[in-house]
Formats: structure tokens, C-alpha cells, sequence
């Protein structure tokens, strides 16, 4: 699969939940659910190929489970 039909395949799953559906989404999610997995923050860096520690504390400590799940309760009932 290329570019075009990922970002195609993101914009109908995005269309049919009313979620935000993006690379960046993912990404910020994934950091997230490691982390409150208890995964340190340098594992997570290494999986998600981030340059810096510091990205990934930034993500993980703006974007909390309480926040992903206030973003989502809405479109999941």
C-alpha cells in the first residue's frame, strides 16, 4: 500500500466514525496506550522511531486517557 491509499483508506475510516483518523492521531494514541501500559519513555522513542525523548514526554504528558476518552466518548456513545 502506498501514500495515497493510506490516507485514502484514513479519510473513509474518518468520514464513517466522525474521528479524527491521521497519521499524527495514530501516533499521538500509540505513545499514549504505551505509556499508560507503563512502557519508559525511551522504549516508546525506539518503536516509534521520534528523535527525542522529549517529543515523546511532550505527547504523552499533554495528551492524557482521560483526554483521549472525552475526544472519543462523543462519536462512541
Amino acid at each position: 500500500m502506498n501514500y495515497w491509499g493510506i490516507t485514502m483508506m484514513l479519510r473513509r475510516l474518518r468520514d464513517k466514525t466522525g474521528l479524527a483518523c491521521n497519521p499524527h492521531t495514530f501516533r499521538r494514541s500509540f505513545a499514549v496506550l504505551l505509556r499508560k501500559a507503563g512502557v519508559d519513555c525511551l522504549t516508546i522513542r525506539d518503536l516509534g522511531r521520534w528523535e527525542s525523548v522529549s517529543m515523546v514526554e511532550r505527547y504523552t504528558r499533554s495528551f492524557g486517557f482521560a483526554d483521549a476518552m472525552k475526544f472519543y466518548k462523543g462519536p462512541l456513545g
